[in-house]
């Protein structure tokens, strides 16, 4: 039987026929899909929430001048070792102050007043005494009754007492109009309430202070503590002895720490977005101090501090970044099961951004696929590439 012979122009299209039959179904052929996956394995699981921090010296004192006066200048400098009892400053009395014209001449005419006022009584002591010693004799002799003699001696006494009175308003007179060079030179020292380090100087330079005035702050460096405001929420689930850690503080590595006390007041703050927000102070004690790192933190420095508020040694556990967010709210994962990824429903416990707990629906050595994406579907080919982490 002979077959019809194809002309050259029919070799070539079906030739072209062919090609693009064979290009379309090269394109439409399902592609594994490459995927970074990551095991499920057992090991720690833990949550922390993080807050900044402010590191301050645990026993601050703050030396306050016990006298108004002229401070001379302190020598002492931040960071200088003090002992208790040891002299941080001195005090000079303060000359008495300047009195301008208005209540110079004031006190002037005060003084002027009150001196006119003793002569007048001292005048009328005079007389009082001598109506009483002339009273006296003519009652001796018997031509002054008992009543005129208790009179004269009455008028003697509030004589008397006139003259006290006026010298004391002179007196008061005078301190009010001052007197150059007043001055006492009586020094009074101030000592350190405590053994440490000088924090800082408040005050430095020679000045005239008021009685109460701040001069400087004294601590031990060595014993310090980080306070942190948390959300009165996630303070409400900490428990003091929990472990806590001091990180971005300036090196690498984060330092230990323990929560040593949990206020029960709350704080309404404002957040940087105009929100209110209730904020509890949440103080955390350094597990190394005082060697280590904790020597290099100083009083007010800004660290972040995470307390542990969950933790668990030996879980079964999935990376987070493999965990698909359900519609019905529940939680599932793409695993690998003979080159196909197979979505899979799990039930999973605690954790954080790193690892989650898995309480069901998975096992020890699934590989789960990581950021899967919405383009992955159940039962895609997919090609792996193993996780670094």
């Amino acid at each position: 039987m002979a077959f019809p012979r194809i002309s050259t122009a029919n070799r070539i299209w079906i030739v072209s026929a062919v090609i693009v039959v064979a290009t379309v179904a090269w394109f439409a052929w399902p592609r594994a899909v490459i995927v970074e996956t990551a095991a499920v394995d057992r090991g720690e699981v833990s949550r922390g929430v993080t807050e900044e921090g402010r590191v301050r010296v645990h026993d601050v004192y703050t030396v306050a001048s016990p006298v108004g006066g002229v401070l001379n200048r302190i020598q002492l400098e931040a960071g200088d070792a003090v002992a208790k009892g040891d002299v941080v400053a001195l005090i000079s009395p303060a000359d008495p102050a300047l009195l301008d014209a208005r209540v110079a001449e004031e006190a002037a005419a005060g003084v002027a007043a009150a001196r006119a006022a003793l002569a007048l009584a001292g005048a009328d002591l005079e007389l009082a005494r001598s109506d009483e010693a002339r009273t006296r004799e003519l009652f001796q002799r018997g031509f002054a009754a008992q009543a005129a003699l208790d009179r004269a001696h009455a008028g003697f006494k509030v004589a008397t007492s006139t003259v006290a009175q006026r010298k004391a308003e002179l007196n008061h007179a005078l301190a009010s109009q001052g007197k150059p060079g007043a001055r006492a030179r009586t020094l009074t020292t101030v000592r350190s309430p405590t053994s440490g380090r000088v924090l800082r100087v408040l005050q430095e330079s020679e000045t005239v202070v008021p009685a109460g005035a701040p001069l400087l702050d004294i601590g031990d460096p060595a014993r310090i503590d980080v306070v942190a405001e948390f959300l009165s929420q996630d303070a409400a689930i900490m428990r003091e002895g929990a472990k806590a850690f001091v990180e971005n503080w300036g090196g690498k590595d984060s330092i230990a720490a323990v929560v040593h006390t949990i206020e029960p007041y709350a704080r309404t703050k404002i957040s940087a977005l105009g929100v209110e927000e209730q904020r509890a102070n949440v103080i955390v004690e350094l597990v190394d101090q005082p060697s280590g790192a904790a020597a290099r933190l100083g009083h007010g420095f800004r660290v972040d501090v995470r307390v542990v508020v969950f933790s668990e040694k030996d879980a079964l556990r999935a990376p987070t970044d493999a965990l698909i967010r359900q519609s019905d709210g529940g939680w599932a994962a793409f695993r690998v099961v003979d080159g196909r990824a197979r979505l899979t429903r799990v039930a999973i416990g605690d954790g954080d951004d790193r690892f989650r707990a898995v309480a069901e629906g998975l096992k020890p050595g699934d590989q789960l696929v990581l950021f899967p994406g919405d383009a992955l579907r159940e039962g895609d080919p997919v090609r792996t590439r193993a996780s670094s982490r």
